[in-house]
């Protein structure tokens, strides 16, 4: 680091100018007083100074859409505010670079010639940025239409979005003045430096070991490994499996293939196929053991042009315990969405929970459609849900409201304690040995309610969302005294309910730690979730997970990384009851659970 008697004056008079322009909105004075405190720190603390004026660069090259750099091509930077921060033109080989920049968000701009002017948004700039920027004519967007950008910002794991998220292509839009514009968000960017392009490129095998308390399936170790692969012919294959070491046989498995069709100049088309088994041979209900599970998961999702967005498939399911009879079921699912401006009105139809995993739920247990029991016999958790949404952006916040009816068949409920084979002998529910926790279904009912939430970017890379939802879940009442399993269940009924969520969610800069936290409260009498199929919804009650990266050398990230997940922190909404041969019984929406272990991304 240069110490502060070789920073050139004109170096100083630009970083002071930059400075007061970006307080532009601060009093004067204040201004001035910052501006001299800014200078005597540079002369009595060279070390400080260097650090809290590091300053930032970004560079690239500017091409056509058949690769070729284009020469003269006016490059903007732009504040946050829209404001010009540096313009400069490309050379003969089409590259750009800005340099002394003050770290921060910024959108670049590409002009010029008889092409479309490009704009990228929500950039990061910091040391050594590179923003490539493609510029597109009339006659090329006519050729090929892209496909729209539908991102929803969430705290996500990489395997979650392998088999869902389509790809990141520009929005065409039109400025003030009437001419179009292609739009890029900087929040789809994997790569803005060639270090971290070399990082994500290899990221295709992830091994994670956690250790914790045991939840269904599943013992306090487990051990799961994903693999993606991205083939020739617009083909990507992903693959996970996860087992418990200290529960005999327990395994799960996921093989999914996402196939990439031509895309045609009114839009493009993709399939994808994604099977999952589970096998736990401690699970059972009565004197049947062993329960086994597998599904099929088939679905198309069709782009058309910058305005409609459909999606349709079904879930194949086939599950057994023991020798007992078998459940077979098709569970079709399917979405229509309609893209107007800032603006989108979606339907969804379903029969089952939508496979959406957050970042602690990416292995296949989550593509599982979840089980029960019921008079002796195994079920499994469907219904109808039809719901009509309508979500805007408004800045940096997305707005969402949605109504909803559901009619579900077998919801189920879960308990924790080490049921008797005495008390289960009616098979009234389906018990987990590894995991001392118990699933019975509780009694069908219908529902209809609405659904809204807000959320919005935070300064520092961080987002929060509020949300709220009115509806039917089921109830349970604590009984002082002790009852059987059966009148325990057939004591369970569905009453109107509300649900109130904050999330809050990011990245804190320079230690790179993924964090998020949220806190879902509804009645603490309620055993089920308001609208249950909601997605993206926080979980009930108190949760935190955090992952991070951990750096061994100067290099970057080694690819191993820490987590924490804390569910039900505060262990809230649990109904005790007592069975007849003196069983403890803990009804909850969420069991509480800490789990912490390794990641290692190769």
């Amino acid at each position: 680091m240069p110490d502060c008697d070789s920073v050139a004056p004109k170096t100083v008079k630009r970083i002071v100018q930059q400075f007061v322009e970006s307080q532009l909105a601060v009093s004067p004075w204040v201004v001035v007083s910052a501006a001299l405190i800014l200078l005597i720190s540079l002369g009595s603390a060279p070390i400080a100074a260097g650090v809290a004026f590091s300053s930032g660069s970004v560079a690239g090259v500017v091409r056509d859409v058949s690769g070729v750099p284009q020469i003269g091509i006016a490059v903007e930077l732009l504040r946050s505010d829209s404001s010009l921060a540096a313009r400069v033109l490309t050379d003969r080989k089409g590259a750009y670079s800005i340099s002394s920049i003050l770290p921060g968000q910024y959108s670049i701009k590409a002009v010029g010639g008889d092409f479309i002017p490009t704009l990228k948004q929500n950039l990061r700039i910091r040391a050594n940025t590179v923003v490539d920027l493609t510029l597109s004519s009339l006659y090329d967007l006519m050729q090929f239409m892209p496909q729209p950008q539908r991102l929803r910002e969430r705290a996500r794991d990489d395997w979650a979005w392998t088999l869902r998220s389509a790809q990141n292509r520009p929005l065409l839009r039109w400025q003030e003045d009437g001419s179009p514009i292609l739009v890029w968000d900087g929040s789809a960017e994997t790569a803005n430096t060639a270090e971290s392009r070399r990082l994500a490129a290899k990221r295709r095998t992830r091994v994670q070991a956690t250790e914790g308390q045991r939840q269904f399936g599943s013992g306090s170790n487990q051990v799961s490994m994903a693999m993606l692969r991205d083939a020739p012919v617009r083909r990507r294959l992903a693959m996970s499996a996860e087992f418990a070491p200290d529960a005999s046989g327990v395994i799960d498995a996921m093989v999914g293939m996402r196939q990439q069709m031509a895309d045609s100049g009114m839009g493009s088309s993709s399939v994808q196929t994604l099977f999952a088994v589970m096998a736990d041979p401690e699970a059972g209900a009565g004197d049947r053991q062993g329960l086994q599970e597998a599904s099929m998961r088939t679905w198309e999702s069709l782009q058309l042009l910058n305005a409609l967005d459909a999606e349709a498939g079904s879930d194949q399911v086939l599950a057994r315990v023991g020798d007992g009879r078998s459940v077979l079921a098709a569970l079709p699912f399917a979405s229509l969405a309609m893209h107007r401006g800032e603006s989108t009105l979606e339907y969804r139809v379903a029969t089952v929970r939508s496979a959406e995993p957050d970042a602690s739920e990416a292995m296949p247990g989550a593509w599982l459609p979840v089980l029960s029991e019921r008079n002796g016999e195994l079920v499994l958790e469907h219904g109808l849900h039809q719901e009509l949404g309508w979500s805007t952006f408004a800045g940096p916040a997305e707005m969402r409201l949605v109504i909803y009816g559901d009619t579900l068949e077998n919801p189920t409920i879960e308990a924790s304690g080490h049921l008797s084979a005495a008390e289960n002998s009616g098979g009234w529910m389906l018990v987990d040995g590894a995991s001392g926790l118990v699933r019975a279904a509780g009694p069908s009912y219908s529902a209809k309610g609405v659904l809204a939430s807000v959320e919005s970017r935070l300064p520092g890379n961080n987002r929060v969302k509020l949300s709220y939802a009115s509806g039917d879940a089921l109830v349970m009442q604590a009984a002082p005294n002790p009852e059987t399993v059966a009148s325990i269940l057939f004591g369970t009924h569905a009453r109107r309910a509300q649900m109130y969520s904050l999330a809050l969610s990011g990245t804190v800069e320079g230690l790179e730690t993924q964090w998020r936290a949220s806190y879902r409260w509804q009645p603490e009498s309620t055993v089920t979730e308001v609208a249950p199929y909601a997605l993206n919804a926080a979980e009930p009650y108190l949760n935190v997970n955090i992952r991070q990266p951990i750096h061994l050398s100067g290099q970057g990230t080694s690819g191993l990384e820490a987590q924490l997940d804390l569910r039900n922190l505060l262990a809230e909404g649990y109904q005790p009851f007592i069975t007849s041969d003196g069983t403890h019984l803990y009804f909850a929406q969420a069991q509480r659970c800490f789990r912490g272990g390794l990641a290692f991304t190769f």
